[in-house]
């Protein structure tokens, strides 16, 4: 490939105004301790999924292999998982994730669509190797559960993102951001490093007293801190009730004044569609539907609780 900006596959869904900050050499916003944390624990789980695949049966060979796929004023580049060996031949890529309960739970409920930038990543994998089936798998490493599901190529996605960072590329080199695109709601915004430069941080304040906003600032952070425990705390717990329910073969029982209800959610067929309307016709998306298997979840109530 010649030499030419590289864009990383990891971060291709990203929102193009980031994607031309950091190629433009903007400063980004220190990212917090939290994130690296997690990211030696994803490599050890990452470990231990490729090693229960084995126990399968499954060989996963060309684990980070570097793949890239060449624009006419880019690169894109990034490493693979692995591929899935089966029958002497490659069945399928190999994609792992693995999330806080509070992110899994985001991806049981909404998969892809809470998650585009993960489809956008496999969609670039796929692209580059002309391997037109994955196997994606997410854990939650609080509670070990693992969601598995077989996910297949959209051309056109594929084509959507590589028009994309050319884009962006073309902004770049006339030096210029990409227009703004800013959702105060969105949570791709909300931990953007370069939100900054989409709502500048205000330096003067005069409705509030600086050490009275200083306070305020901190206190809710401490609360988001408490509230990430809170929802780690409650997860654990769960395990356990799902565990014992399950041995008793009781859909509700009462224990310490709990009161908890196993109840069951069907199987059934969906696909992000909400948002793939956008781009793609009806036609166009019926490739990318997604099986859902059913599942379990408690209703847990303190029966102290006033």
């Amino acid at each position: 490939m010649s030499e030419k900006p590289v864009y990383r596959i990891s971060g291709i869904g990203y929102c193009p105004r980031a994607l031309s900050a950091e190629h433009l050499g903007y400063a980004r916003e220190e990212a917090p301790k939290y994130l690296m944390t997690a990211a030696r624990e994803g490599n050890r789980h990452e470990i231990w999924i490729k090693e229960d695949l084995a126990q399968e049966g499954l060989s996963v060979v060309a684990e980070q292999k570097e793949v890239g796929i060449e624009l006419s004023n880019a690169l894109m580049i990034g490493h693979i998982d692995g591929m899935i060996y089966r029958n002497n031949d490659v069945d399928s890529m190999l994609e792992i994730k693995s999330m806080s309960a509070y992110e899994f739970d985001r991806w049981y409920k909404g998969n892809f669509e809470e998650f585009p930038h993960y489809l956008d990543q496999i969609t670039c994998y796929m692209g580059a190797t002309g391997i037109s089936k994955a196997l994606y798998i997410v854990k939650n490493r609080s509670s070990g559960y693992i969601d598995r599901k077989t996910i297949y190529f959209v051309p056109e996605r594929l084509e959507f993102l590589k028009k994309k960072i050319q884009t962006v590329e073309e902004y770049v080199l006339r030096k210029e951001l990409y227009p703004a695109e800013y959702l105060p709601e969105s949570l791709q915004c909300k931990r953007c490093n370069f939100k900054e430069l989409c709502v500048p941080q205000v330096k003067d304040f005069k409705a509030v007293p600086n050490d009275l906003l200083l306070k305020a600032t901190n206190e809710y952070r401490k609360g988001k801190l408490l509230e990430e425990e809170g929802l780690k705390l409650i997860e654990d717990a769960k395990v356990v009730l799902m565990e014992q329910t399950n041995a008793s073969g009781e859909k509700k029982w009462r224990f310490n004044q709990l009161s908890v209800t196993k109840v069951d959610v069907k199987a059934g067929v969906s696909y992000s569609k909400a948002n793939l309307l956008k781009v793609f016709t009806e036609e166009q998306l019926a490739p990318a539907a997604e099986i859902k298997t059913g599942y379990s979840f408690l209703r847990i109530d303190d029966l102290n609780k006033e």
